[in-house]
């Protein structure tokens, strides 16, 4: 891997074969073993280049860099040319005259070289982002991947032994004798291949091999070729908020999911804040304290399964009340707006366990999954669009203080989630992101109700703060100011 990640940073491009230099080899192993070896190497590399563009992406998008400066950064992200010493990118000259970005494949393409400056500057915050993504280092790796060259499942050929389901056929040191691993019968797997295999699938090529954590005991798992389901056309659009007031996630149809769990959450997070202070009072390290482990494994493991048992529900709905479309929130979580408590539970659950599975739930489902901005969702009234913090006087209940709208405060934000599905804000994350929601915010309502939100309150998103009382409003004299409009 130290070759590789020098090779990587003198501005090579990572090949399809991984090999060591001068085809040398490990440990007496054959050169179809060490292919298989090269092959889980470059699946290690590929998948942190992905995590690095992402990185980057997020960093690129989040600076005050010039329109045309962020065009050429992402597309040098885009083709992984963190590390060249120089670059050309293809254009192509629009009708109005202008230079935009194209494909190699484009015939009338121009290639044009990138300036030092920003090949310097992608240096740099490919740098930045290594920081939190890290190289890869295989040593630490308990999962491998045997590829159909050195390990190949079978069905057995006889009944002689009904716990075995299928045979492994995996090559060894010495050429010529393989071993056949028996695995054991699993029901739902072999449901699961029944299925896949009526939807026109089948085996995967892989076998994954996975040792636990500090012991000698591996598991082996066969791998599933699941073909993608068609996308749904027809089914309810549903938004989902990851609220966490009384439940992990709210439905904009008015269900709360997961209160048992998020209980549980709460728990597990008081007892390791409490832990974490222990060890810090007596100076220390959480990293390697099994304790600390212990109940973050928990948490990771309870949010895992709890998402994925909602998503599922959701998933295996059909008739009237099927889903064809999940909208949820792109969220940010560096713009505030939740206590320190709950960004520290939040972030210890890991954001991406929900990525993870609307991403499978799309594959494997056919539903479809859309992102809309976070900003405000908890303060805006899903009936008529009035935004402002005092909205919600407390942590579950929402009552608008411009038409009276009251309801669960999660519900409401899962409605407004489902809302904004038919508009997008052109740069919804980084510093501006609050800033170009409010503004739409406001321009919608203006639009809408044809008086101005803005400074209407103090509190109201994008009020400067020196302006009149709600009081002064009418919005504490018994009529509220939606009815007093319809009524006019």
């Amino acid at each position: 891997m130290a070759y590789w990640r020098a090779r990587l940073q003198q501005g090579a491009d990572l090949p399809l074969y991984v090999a060591l230099p001068d085809k040398a080899s490990v440990g007496g192993l054959s050169a179809r073993q060490m292919k298989s070896v090269g092959n889980m190497v470059r699946a290690q590399l590929l998948s942190w280049q992905a995590l690095l563009e992402l990185r980057v992406r997020r960093l690129v998008m989040d600076s005050s860099l010039s329109d045309d400066d962020r065009l050429v950064l992402l597309r040098l992200n885009k083709w992984h040319a963190w590390w060249k010493p120089a670059f050309q990118l293809p254009w192509k000259v629009s009708e109005d005259g202008v230079l935009v970005p194209c494909g190699m494949k484009v015939k009338s393409k121009v290639m044009l070289d990138v300036q030092p400056r920003l090949l310097k500057l992608a240096r740099r915050l490919v740098k930045q982002a290594m920081k939190t993504d890290k190289f890869p280092d295989m040593v630490h790796v308990d999962t491998l991947v045997l590829d159909s060259i050195i390990a190949k499942p079978e069905r057995p050929e006889t009944a002689d032994s009904p716990r075995i389901s299928w045979w492994v056929k995996t090559s060894t040191l010495t050429k010529g004798k393989p071993v056949e691993i028996g695995l054991l019968a699993n029901t739902y797997f072999e449901r699961a291949y029944e299925d896949t295999v009526a939807r026109g699938g089948g085996m995967c090529g892989v076998v994954q091999l996975h040792r636990d954590k500090g012991t000698q005991n591996f598991t082996m798992n066969l791998v599933l070729d699941i073909p993608d389901a068609a996308p749904r056309t027809e089914g309810r659009t549903v938004g989902l908020d990851f609220g966490m007031a009384d439940a992990l996630l709210a439905s904009s149809d008015g269900q709360l999911f997961g209160a048992k769990a998020l209980r549980q959450l709460r728990a597990l997070d008081e007892k390791l804040a409490d832990h974490d202070r222990w060890l810090a009072q007596r100076g220390l390290k959480r990293k390697g304290d099994r304790e600390h482990e212990r109940l973050n494994r928990r948490i990771r493991d309870t949010v895992k399964n709890e998402v994925g048992r909602i998503i599922n529900r959701l998933a295996l709905t059909h008739g009237p009340e099927q889903v064809r479309t999940l909208v949820v929130e792109r969220l940010d979580f560096r713009g505030g707006g939740m206590s320190r408590r709950m960004n520290r539970l939040i972030t210890r659950t890991g954001r991406a366990v929900l990525k993870r599975k609307l991403e499978s739930i799309q594959e494997s489902a056919g539903i479809q999954v859309e992102q809309v901005p976070a900003q405000y969702t908890s303060q805006e009234c899903s009936g008529c669009g009035y935004t402002s913090k005092r909205n919600r006087p407390s942590r579950a209940r929402y009552a608008c203080r411009f038409c009276g709208k009251t309801m669960h405060a999660d519900i409401n934000a899962a409605r407004v989630i489902q809302s904004r599905r038919s508009w997008q804000q052109p740069d919804n994350m980084g510093p501006k992101a609050r800033t170009n929601t409010r503004q739409l915010l406001d321009q919608r309502f203006q639009h809408r109700w044809n008086r101005p939100m803005e400074g209407a309150v103090p509190d109201v998103t994008g009020a400067p703060g020196a302006h009149r009382t709600a009081t002064a409003n009418g919005e504490t004299d018994g009529t509220s100011k939606y009815h007093a409009l319809v009524q006019n």
